[in-house]
């Protein structure tokens, strides 16, 4: 289960400097659980007989459009990796969840805990969410925790938007998971840029649900996008999202930018709520503002995408129900803390064993509540922003 002890507040790293000091700063800060899951990954590819050439090989195609459209995220990726003292090769592996081969086993589960593809899909070899599985995942049982994903909700009112965002994954991850404060500083410019980020132990700022000092938050939903292809790793993508003064800048980003997957990027900064449902190839924007209140979780809504990528995970599907009862405008911070907290339905509940953390931010106080493991009995701390 999710559980931090009770009273324990979600850990904070705070840091000011460039990219790849970021990126050392944060691999020190997590060594000991990005170690374990390199580890894991060298196991993985040596069962496969990977070699490091052929490791190469498979991520070459992507570690050059990272050099080209993100060098300051991947500046941050090399310092992750220095920082941790661990491959850089596998550590982007692991980032770069376009760059695994079809067929091939994911790098989460040791050889001898086999993950299975958790999307019913028409080709599970190229719908890859690109969201970390559990070290000992199985084929859930009626008794087991429903697999990974994460709920997105927002609702408007005259003073700006709350919104509410559940980060699931596996409950071994909770060790790991930290908010990320950070101003970042680009190489040879005196422009700094300030976020603060949910973050996992070996990712990038940027893949779970973080603002920046324009006010532009982001979240996170992974989706099962049929149209991977070679290109920017969504990872990197998402980084480079939080360097963006607005949404419009955003959604061009994401138009200009040749990608090699897609997630779905749940918007709001202000009074707008935006959503955008991404493949590799496509950018679909939902502006919904006007409607005052708007859910999203881990399947792709537009039909043309839904149709190619496949039967969604029933999970997803039950808490984008749920969630779609309990949001309406007009919400405030108590209620969307209720909302996160809600069991109806469970396992297959908005709050539930794979909750390592949640985020709920009010734009018109600028304000961000986040706590450490299920909401439901987490302690909250609050920051400005």
């Amino acid at each position: 289960m999710a559980k931090a002890v009770p009273g324990a507040t979600l850990p904070v790293l705070r840091f000011s400097g460039g990219h790849t000091a970021l990126g050392r700063t944060m691999g020190a800060y997590r060594r000991r659980q990005i170690v374990s899951a390199v580890e894991i990954a060298h196991e993985v590819l040596a069962s496969e007989g990977t070699d490091d050439a052929t490791l190469r090989a498979q991520i070459e195609p992507y570690l050059e459009f990272a050099e080209r459209y993100t060098p300051g995220a991947l500046r941050e990726l090399e310092g992750l990796a220095s920082g941790a003292d661990v491959s850089f090769e596998t550590l982007f592996r692991l980032n770069c969840f376009e760059s695994r081969p079809p067929g091939s086993a994911f790098l989460w589960s040791r050889p001898d805990r086999p993950t299975p593809d958790p999307v019913p899909s028409l080709d599970p070899d190229i719908a890859d969410t690109g969201v970390p599985r559990s070290l000992d995942a199985v084929t859930p049982t009626d008794t087991d925790a429903a697999p990974g994903g994460c709920t997105s909700i927002a609702s408007r009112s005259e003073q700006g938007v709350v919104v509410g965002h559940t980060e699931d994954s596996s409950p071994e991850n909770l060790d790991g998971i930290y908010l990320l404060d950070a101003t970042v500083l680009s190489e040879g410019s005196k422009v700094a840029n300030r976020f603060s980020a949910l973050n996992y132990a070996m990712s990038l700022a940027g893949c779970a649900a973080a603002v920046n000092a324009h006010g532009l938050m982001i979240m996170i939903d992974a989706l099962p996008d049929p149209d991977r292809r070679h290109g920017v790793p969504r990872s990197c993508v998402s980084r480079v999202l939080l360097d963006q003064p607005s949404i419009d800048d955003a959604i061009e980003l994401l138009h200009q930018m040749p990608r090699g997957g897609g997630w779905n990027y749940f918007m709001v900064q202000g009074h707008r709520i935006v959503n955008v449902e991404t493949t590799a190839t496509t950018v679909t924007v939902n502006d919904a503002t006007l409607d005052g209140a708007y859910a999203h979780s881990n399947h792709y809504l537009t039909p043309e995408i839904a149709e190619r990528a496949g039967d969604p995970r029933p999970n997803s599907i039950a808490r984008l129900g749920r969630a779609r009862e309990l949001v309406r405008p007009q919400m405030d911070v108590p209620d969307m803390i209720s909302a996160l907290s809600d069991r109806t339905g469970y396992p297959d509940s908005i709050c539930r064993e794979r909750t390592i953390a949640a985020w709920v931010a009010d734009t018109g106080a600028r304000t961000v509540r986040v706590c450490w493991g299920e909401p439901d009995e987490a302690t909250w701390t609050k920051f400005a922003y």
